[in-house]
């Protein structure tokens, strides 16, 4: 229900504004969401790879061998 209604206000403003400017600021928002999901996914990786490290396994990125 509350989603619906967020969906509808948001389908409103777009509604507001012309066209070209609707689809251009929709792909703004999705950039920006896509550039967030970047940083999200880097970050999982380095989670992985710090518990792999402290646990004395190694790890692809950024690691030597050890002796």
């Amino acid at each position: 229900m509350i989603r619906d209604t967020a969906n509808k206000l948001i389908e409103s403003f777009y509604g507001l504004l012309p066209y070209q400017t609707a689809v251009h600021l929709a792909n703004a928002q999705k950039e920006f969401l896509q550039a967030i999901e970047s940083v999200i996914d880097e970050q999982i990786k380095w989670t992985d790879i710090h518990v792999a490290r402290a646990h004395g396994k190694q790890s692809g990125v950024g690691t030597q061998t050890r002796m």
